[in-house]
């Protein structure tokens, strides 16, 4: 598929799946550029029940189930909840600095990609490959929100078996347990050291055939 129609059919299942003039508001506001200007002070209006809808579904929030929305923090299910709370947090926070700006720009990245894996019909290949990118992206809000790794670590397993429920004769797996590079398991990401072989942090899933465990597709590392 090439990039082109990679572009159409994400624009047309986020056309889809969220109403075009609320989700206008929210890409105006991750807009590169001078960012819209509010009221400030007590005045302020509060945000729409359209606006909380859109944040809600744009974080998956109709279609996690209650075993991830309710989870306790006694529930193995617990870490996921945090997670898809961060992801909630960095899609509504509105800041100006760079820092702060390109971890809301991630997490709104990474949330159109997973909207994209669940929500849009596509062959498996396909699906596959987008939830890859996805996990990609996973790695990339972690690192540019500084989330907790212990959270990181415990909640990528739980996303990547959610995500496997997806998917046809293939399973998504993580590799945040692994400390050495494996040539038969990883492929390492840009900025790696090529002569290293302790991993300093993992930047995808690893995708395996589900009927024999053959590698589909290695797990990008930064070394």
């Amino acid at each position: 598929m090439d990039e082109d129609r990679i572009k159409k059919a994400v624009l047309g299942a986020i056309e889809k799946a969220v109403d075009a003039h609320e989700l206008a508001e929210i890409v105006r506001a991750f807009a590169r550029g001078p960012r819209p200007t509010l009221p400030e002070g007590p005045n302020d209006a509060p945000p729409t029940a359209g606006a909380k809808r859109l944040l809600t579904r744009i974080a998956l929030g109709d279609i996690l189930d209650d075993s991830i929305l309710a989870a306790r923090p006694q529930d193995r299910t617990f870490p996921l909840r945090l997670f898809f709370g961060e992801l909630s947090r960095l899609l509504a926070t509105d800041a100006d600095d760079g820092a702060a700006a390109a971890a809301a720009d991630a997490a709104f990245t990474l949330a159109s990609g997973l909207n994209f894996f669940f929500r849009a019909p596509m062959d498996g290949e396909s699906k596959m490959r987008v939830g890859f990118e996805a996990s990609r992206q996973l790695y990339v809000v972690a690192d540019a929100a500084r989330l907790d790794p212990e959270l990181v670590g415990k909640a990528a397993p739980l996303l990547a078996a959610l995500m496997t429920g997806e998917l046809e004769r293939l399973k998504f797996e993580c590799v945040d347990h692994v400390k050495v590079f494996d040539s038969q398991l990883h492929e390492r990401a840009p900025g790696s050291d090529p002569t290293a072989f302790n991993i300093v942090r993992p930047a995808s899933f690893l995708c395996r055939v589900g009927t024999n465990n053959a590698v589909k597709v290695k797990a990008e590392v930064l070394t």
